[in-house]
């Protein structure tokens, strides 16, 4: 039935889509016209290994994502985010750092501590305001919080403690321990969140959340004005492959090797052909979970290779002066990188009709795109149900309201930034392109070695390099 549902949506596309002109609320002065993106995301390069070259053009320095450093409290979605932030940090400062006396890391011991203890009273005086948790990220924050608290992360702490050099007060694992219990407590008794934006002043929260995901300022409209050309990119891009194979929407086959292992065997070779570590290292294959054995090959590449876990490895093996400025990676850069990553490894799929393989991946990109685009206007525009079917009207998805509500409600920031961190991707990938790239392989490597920078600096400096080059 969904399958259907996509085929009428996608004609009525084609036949109203061009001429749509939406303004991003209908409390919004002005309005926001759009156009179709000119470049759809670039032909991925040929399977041919690459040879890196045997010296690196001397790169000037970028500026960089700075700290976010310390804020005022907002939500628990902030407070208490996907990965643990900030105290999975400072946790992982604690387990990595090198060269710290035993004082300096007690003190940074308890800064942890009493960060908790903060985190804790800002939940439950958000609480108390009526700001609650979305049902999926309460029972995940949970997980991880209890994650901290297991005796191997007890275990490493007091290993790291003992090999920081002079004397220095005791460490105290029993107050962590108590802090982050207290923690998961009031987390667990948090309500579940019946409203559709955070208060009042939820947009002002909103905006400066997202900013934070992205690692710069964002102009809600450039934000809005991306999502909306990406999905018609994408929507153009679905017509495109039904026009193509008319059954693809029809067909429920899975793009699979089989298991999940001849999966990421082939995934990993794949990678490493795409852009080769640092050291040409062998990449390892992440253990399979309850999540992951059920992925499919286009789902895997996304969220492990050529996705998010090869670069958490590139990062690993590059120099130290690498790693430092990959640490403050936001999520928009990275989870942009990532798709990129999916989406390149369409071409080795030569035993799937690529037809097929291609709609299936620009049907998944629309519907997380859309479920960005539906997160902005609900959670920063303010747009109610209702508002958000007469939005959907334009694209002929108004059946999608109900799944696109929840999930935007569910994830008020992650398709948002990833969605829009791709745009940005594929904005610079096509200005180096135009400023005489060779191609997207030797773009994918430059824009590797440059490291995560705001999206405005990046460009400028990728154009220069190669119009330098040229």
């Amino acid at each position: 039935m969904k399958r259907l549902i996509s085929i009428l949506m996608i004609l009525s596309l084609l036949f109203g889509c061009a001429q749509r002109v939406i303004s991003p609320s209908s409390q919004t002065e002005g309005t926001a016209a759009t156009q179709v993106v000119a470049a759809t995301p670039t032909d991925a390069p040929s399977p041919e290994p690459f040879t890196p070259a045997p010296t690196e053009t001397p790169r000037p320095a970028l500026p960089t994502y700075g700290p976010k450093g310390k804020a005022a409290a907002l939500f628990p979605e902030e407070l208490l985010s996907h990965d643990g932030e900030p105290i999975g940090s400072k946790i992982t400062f604690l387990l990595t750092a090198q060269d710290l006396s035993k004082d300096q890391f007690y003190d940074c011991f308890m800064d942890l501590i009493h960060l908790t203890d903060e985190l804790d009273a800002d939940l439950l005086r958000l609480a108390d305001k009526g700001r609650t948790l979305a049902e999926d990220r309460r029972d995940r924050t949970v997980d991880i919080l209890r994650s901290y608290m297991n005796d191997e992360t007890l275990d490493a702490l007091q290993a790291a403690y003992a090999h920081c050099s002079g004397e220095g007060k005791a460490l105290s694992p029993g107050d962590y321990t108590a802090a982050l219990s207290r923690l998961v407590k009031d987390v667990e008794r948090t309500e579940v969140r019946t409203v559709p934006y955070f208060g009042l002043d939820g947009a002002n929260d909103y905006r400066t959340v997202l900013e934070r995901y992205m690692g710069e300022p964002v102009s809600q409209q450039d934000a809005y004005n991306a999502l909306e050309a990406l999905m018609q990119t994408e929507a153009y891009a679905l017509a495109a492959a039904l026009t193509v194979d008319p059954e693809a929407a029809r067909k429920k086959e899975p793009i699979s090797l089989g298991s999940y292992d001849q999966n990421m065997a082939f995934l990993i070779k794949v990678t490493q052909e795409l852009c080769p570590l640092p050291d040409k290292g062998d990449l390892p294959i992440p253990p399979r979970t309850e999540t992951t054995g059920k992925m499919d090959l286009l789902e895997l590449a996304f969220r492990l290779y050529p996705g998010m876990a090869y670069l958490e490895v590139y990062v690993d093996q590059g120099p130290e002066t690498h790693q430092a400025r990959w640490a403050n990676a936001p999520d928009g850069y990275l989870a942009g990188l990532a798709i990129h990553g999916s989406h390149a490894v369409i071409p080795y799929l030569k035993d799937f009709s690529l037809d097929y393989v291609q709609y299936r991946w620009y049907e998944d990109m629309l519907y997380a795109t859309m479920t960005g685009m539906c997160a902005l206007l609900i959670h920063y525009y303010g747009y109610s149900a209702s508002d958000l079917a007469e939005y959907l009207k334009g694209w002929g998805a108004e059946s999608f309201t109900g799944i696109l509500y929840e999930k935007a409600m569910n994830d008020p920031f992650e398709a948002l930034a990833s969605s829009y961190g791709y745009y940005r991707y594929l904005d610079i990938c096509q200005a180096a392109m135009d400023a005489g790239c060779d191609s997207e392989a030797q773009f994918l490597r430059d824009y590797l070695a440059a490291g995560p920078a705001p999206f405005d600096a990046l460009k400028e400096y990728m154009i220069s390099l190669y119009q330098n080059e040229g």
